[in-house]
């Protein structure tokens, strides 16, 4: 938990631009005629849409040990060729009728029976002819230090040029950023708008994603806390949708599953409705994974954005899922652009961020922090003003017009320390903004080579 006693740290929000209107459902009148069923599971269960969060009713409190009694599990992916009842019928007969399935397409999850090791199920899993691979589920953490309070204010903002880019563009509901997290305190004042949406708790099997470990809340306000209200701290994107959805419980830590599960939600969430998608993992684990990898491939054919966390423990080693290709890894740096020393660092690292003594939003109050957790937010926030001000982007556009326009740190050019360099909000903004009209045709005319490069993309 993040220390600090619950005193006020009120910070001046930035005095720029206006709050977004409340919408109804997308496509429908009004929130009440959203289908019952949004994203339906191979074995039958269905998971519901998110609902918007000034229309939720009031939060219940979730037991801090109900994720706790799941237990220990082994992912199964099915064969292509065998249809889903049949698998679940087979599983059953070979003694495991409580599999689930995952959201991500063609995976199970069997718990493990009391008393046997789950690396000798899962290889005996795989030698079953109706099973592609089967694996542990892998143990899921979060990313950040605690810090204590009142050091420093809302330095990273300046520090990434925030506000200069807020005077192209402050984001839009176009674009919103899923934080994949431990939930998000949707009653916080600088969080409950109508830019917040309540996906699905796969940690509680529950539609509500209310945080009950305060990390998901800190890194909803760095990448989009309301602005320009008056009160508590400016976000980055702060015109840009908001989506809770929690793949982690109370003590902050979860499953690959969970986590996977949590992914595949968030991209198929925004292309119903034709939202450009940011996903943001403040999280990971130094095991790599097969469904966790399944889920980001799956996200990125969909066409989202995936940011993730380099991880905390100050050595050369790859953290995922920033590890995976195509997904933006974030490295943490202070208020002096110098590697903060928890921050991981490797081939992993693509872009670094400030990750040092961040103040947020904290279960109605405000905190500050220090992680991986809290620089991968600036990034996924910045995304999402990139994404508003070129809307026809692919996200390898956006993705390379981040690394392009960083500010480069360390060793010239790509470093294991800083990836691209520090993270500039405005020069990402302006390299997709189209340049002003120049002055009216004059009485001559100078004819130049046109010359066309093609966009930096994501490595």
């Amino acid at each position: 938990m993040m220390r600090g006693s619950r005193r006020l740290v009120l910070v001046l929000a930035w005095i720029l631009g206006g709050l977004p209107v409340a919408r109804p459902w997308p496509g429908a009148s009004g929130a009440s005629a959203a289908p019952a069923c949004f994203l339906p599971l191979e074995d039958g269960r269905c998971l519901p849409p998110p609902t918007l969060a000034d229309s939720a009713p009031p939060p219940a409190a979730h037991a801090q040990t109900a994720s706790a009694s799941r237990g220990l599990g082994v992912l199964v992916k099915r064969k292509a060729d065998v249809p889903p009842g049949a698998f679940r019928v087979g599983l059953a007969a070979a003694g495991f009728p409580g599999a689930e399935a995952l959201a991500v397409p063609r995976w199970w999850r069997i718990p493990v029976p009391p008393g046997e090791d789950p690396e000798a199920l899962a290889a005996r899993l795989r030698q079953r002819p109706d099973v592609e691979t089967a694996e542990v589920d892998r143990p899921v953490r979060i990313a950040f230090t605690p810090n204590d309070l009142y050091y420093g204010y809302q330095w990273n903002l300046p520090q990434i040029r925030a506000p200069q880019a807020w005077d192209v563009i402050t984001g839009t509901a176009g674009v919103w950023i899923a934080i994949v997290d431990t939930g998000v305190d949707y009653t916080h004042p600088d969080l409950a708008s109508s830019r917040l949406w309540l996906g699905w708790d796969f940690a509680n099997s529950d539609n509500n994603p209310m945080d009950d470990h305060g990390h998901g809340t800190h890194v909803a306000g760095i990448a989009g806390a309301n602005t320009n209200n008056g009160q508590g701290v400016a976000g980055v994107c702060w015109g840009c949708d908001l989506l809770a959805v929690k793949v982690l419980d109370a003590s902050g830590g979860g499953y690959a599953s969970w986590v996977a599960d949590g992914i595949r939600y968030a991209a198929d969430w925004g292309v119903a409705f034709g939202k450009r998608t940011v996903i943001n993992l403040s999280l990971g684990s130094p095991y790599p994974s097969r469904v966790l990898a399944d889920a980001v491939a799956y996200a990125q054919g969909q066409g989202a954005l995936i940011v993730a966390a380099a991880g905390n423990d100050g050595v050369n080693e790859l953290f995922y899922p920033a590890a995976y290709p195509g997904v933006i890894g974030v490295a943490a740096t202070d208020s002096s652009d110098q590697r903060a020393s928890f921050s991981n660092w490797g081939s992993h690292v693509d872009i670094a961020a400030p990750g040092v003594s961040i103040l947020s939003t904290m279960w109605g109050w405000y905190y500050f922090a220090d992680g991986t957790s809290m620089a991968t937010p600036h990034v996924a926030g910045v995304a999402g003003l990139v994404w508003s001000a070129g809307p026809a982007l692919t996200a390898s556009q956006v993705c390379g017009a981040l690394l392009r326009t960083a500010v480069d740190l360390g060793t010239p050019g790509r470093d294991d320390i800083y990836g691209y360099g520090r993270l500039n909000a405005e020069a990402a903004v302006r390299s997709v903004v189209p340049p002003p009209p120049g002055p009216p045709p004059g009485p001559y005319r100078v004819y130049l080579p046109l010359v066309m490069s093609p966009p930096f993309v994501c490595p």
